[in-house]
């Protein structure tokens, strides 16, 4: 696990088929989602809902959200 977020390895997230771009989309829905847990207090915050999304996708422990794209 990398000291610090600046330290992703993007190669890592590419392997797994997320480029940079679609990394910042899926944090970006996680932190929405983390963010809605704790206002319900389902979960105690350890992180900003953005450190914490971004460590859950580093991770391999979010699932990206397709129901909402749009097929041309």
């Amino acid at each position: 696990m990398p000291h610090s977020l600046l330290e992703f390895d993007l190669d890592q997230l590419e392997k797994r088929g997320i480029d940079r771009y679609k990394a910042v989309v899926i944090a970006a829905q996680e932190a929405r989602f983390i963010n809605d847990q704790i206002r319900l207090d389902i979960i105690e915050p350890t992180d900003k809902p953005t450190t914490m999304a971004l460590k859950r996708l580093y991770e391999g422990r979010v699932v990206e959200n397709t129901e909402n794209e749009v097929n041309e």
